[in-house]
């Protein structure tokens, strides 16, 4: 990572509207299976929001700069 953009992490952790931002990019919620359904479509929502949480884990620790959930785990 440069400097310049080390620093502008730096800014925008120290901006107070930071945990606001954080706060609204939070991870989607997973669907509870439900027995009955059309399995195949079930399972491809559950690939899709994983995805996303993953994506979310991301963007998280890059703007944060700690681990997140998801990297503790590994």
């Amino acid at each position: 990572m440069s400097k310049t953009l080390e620093e502008l992490l730096l800014t925008i952790r120290q901006h107070p509207g930071f945990k606001e931002m954080l706060a609204a990019i939070e991870p989607p919620d997973a669907k509870p299976y439900r027995p009955g359904q059309d399995t195949m479509a079930q399972y491809a929502d559950y690939i899709f929001r994983s995805g996303r949480r993953l994506q979310n884990d991301i963007w998280r620790q890059f703007l944060i700069g700690e681990p997140t959930s998801q990297q503790e785990k590994s």
